[in-house]
């Protein structure tokens, strides 16, 4: 008998084993045929992420069983525009935003396109593909390289920031001008007078990172302006794990060490009130550059390092951090009236690279960044996800999640870069505008974006929310709502039609109301009125 037992047990165990190797068979057999025909198969979770580690041509031919993308029609979302900056190799590029109708008629979008070259030379675009100002020298000097560029935060007035490898940065003051468009002009003087701008640039100061007290050098990681009122601040975070802030001028203010975590402070975001969010390799916090403070304590607690960030402008108080791993957190930093620093959230796991991060109409746009010592960087496909954060709050059911509204491939073309921009226009409401920079490609590809903003998501319900269920939903609660007024009355009417039904049957039985056959006593005129 045990010796048959045992036999019983090894056969249970070779099953199982015969189990997992069809299984394994059919997955292979599954990604042979999207490789061969061009079209991706869906994997589970788990078997996607396993063999995307072994192997980076998994996430070319596969989709996330769970998280399958909404769409990936790059041709309904993304209208090309304009190619500009063609001659030249972009290293920067931004969008500069403008007043609503500052040379804009027409309902036109009010932003410029700032891009700086690896000459080091500054070129504004306007939307039109027309060139403002062209190949201006930022006056770095020879052998320089900018590292950094950051634009005005305001309307009001603009310049543009910039810093390089020696940690001298140089502020220029834009003059933007709406000129008036002349009438019964055609071709290319249409389309320079289209845009009705004039951009001129000029130098305004240039500061020095000071060394340490014994002459140690501070790395430059991070720029950016603030501005508060009239007050402007220039604010740096350096890799000794510093934060200095300038006045307009150039003069120094003050410097906090904000981290001791290696590498330093590696970003800086503006965020609301006045104050910045930095981040370092496992912690983010906010400074006041005003108070030369940290507000609160550093939020902290995870392990992979921390590559970009972002903060979610619709709720103010979600942090979105993308990891060297591939893994996306939210922290939210406040509840009710105190500060907090609690994990939310996490995204769809959908790459095995780190992310660049943008906030963009109630989505998350992530771009894979491949680091400079990776291997093989070419075997690696890039594709922009817009992750929906409606959905993603309202949780993941047993249906796919539709966390990913969009996956825009450009394949065999691999984006490096983008920015993105919102038209101020009423009459452009839902339209927006994406500058791209391609990898191995002169210049920037311009496109204009169409994705509409998410809607809430719903409290009750089942599916997996952001669109699902949302008709068994409505019609539930148009029962509920159409039951209580036809429901009372229908109840009401058939008692009353048995009580006299009733009434009339126990005067028949009790042999009484003479030989009338009893109906003398149904109160009609009480029955119409309730029917």
């Amino acid at each position: 008998k045990a010796r048959m037992d045992s036999i019983v047990e090894r056969l249970a165990s070779t099953r199982e084993a015969l189990q997992q190797k069809q299984q394994t068979v059919a997955a292979l057999e599954e990604l042979r045929t999207g490789v061969l025909t061009g079209k991706r198969v869906e994997l589970p979770s788990a078997q996607r992420q396993h063999l995307e580690r072994g192997s980076p041509v998994i996430g070319q031919v596969t989709f996330d069983a769970r998280h399958r993308p909404v769409s990936t029609n790059v041709s309904r979302h993304f209208k090309p525009m304009h190619s500009v900056a063609t001659a030249s190799q972009v290293r920067f590029q931004s969008f500069l935003s403008l007043k609503k109708g500052s040379g804009s008629q027409g309902g036109g979008s009010a932003a410029l396109l700032v891009t700086i070259d690896a000459a080091s030379r500054l070129s504004i675009w306007s939307l039109e593909g027309v060139a403002l100002l062209e190949d201006f020298d930022l006056g770095h000097g020879e052998g320089r390289i900018v590292t950094h560029m950051a634009l005005s935060p305001t309307q009001d007035n603009h310049f543009v920031l910039t810093a390089d490898d020696e940690g001298v940065l140089r502020v220029h003051n834009l003059k933007i001008t709406g000129t008036k468009k002349e009438k019964g002009a055609k071709g290319e003087a249409a389309k320079e007078q289209k845009s009705q701008f004039m951009v001129s640039a000029n130098y305004s100061s240039s500061f020095l990172l000071p060394t340490g007290p014994r002459g140690e050098q501070r790395p430059l990681t991070a720029v950016a302006p603030v501005e508060r009122g009239s007050q402007t601040w220039f604010v740096t975070g350096d890799k000794l794990g510093g934060i200095s802030v300038f006045y307009r001028n150039g003069t120094m203010k003050g410097r906090v060490r904000v981290t001791e975590d290696p590498g330093g402070v590696t970003g800086l975001v503006r965020s609301s009130g006045g104050s910045l969010l930095f981040s370092s390799a496992y912690s983010f916090g906010f400074f006041s550059p005003a108070q030369l403070d940290v507000q609160f304590p550093a939020c902290t607690g995870w392990n992979s390092p921390l590559v970009d960030i972002a903060m979610d402008p619709g709720s103010g108080s979600k942090v979105i951090l993308a990891l060297q791993d591939g893994d996306i957190l939210v922290f939210v930093t406040s509840s009710g009236k105190s500060k907090a620093c609690d994990l939310s959230l996490k995204f769809p796991h959908v790459s095995t690279l780190p992310f660049k991060l943008h906030a963009f109409k109630g989505h998350i746009m992530a771009l894979p960044t491949v680091p400079q010592d990776l291997p093989n960087k070419g075997d690696y496909l890039r594709e922009i996800y817009f992750f929906n954060l409606a959905v993603m709050d309202g949780g993941y059911g047993v249906a796919p999640s539709r966390a990913v509204a969009l996956q825009a491939s450009f394949k065999p073309r691999q984006p490096e870069d983008f920015a993105v921009t919102s038209s101020p226009s009423a009459q452009d409401r839902g339209k927006s505008h994406m500058s791209i920079r391609f990898e191995g490609e002169p210049g920037v590809e311009l496109f204009e974006l169409s994705l509409k903003q998410p809607s809430p998501p719903k409290i009750a319900g089942g599916g997996s929310g952001g669109g699902s269920g949302g008709e068994e939903e409505g019609g539930l609660a148009g029962w509920l709502n159409w039951f209580p007024k036809v429901g009372v009355f229908g109840i009401t009417l058939i008692g009353v039609i048995f009580w006299n039904v009733r009434k009339v049957t126990g005067q028949k039985t009790g042999g009484g109301g003479g030989s009338g056959g009893g109906l003398d006593d149904f109160d009609e005129d009480f029955f119409n009125k309730k029917r």
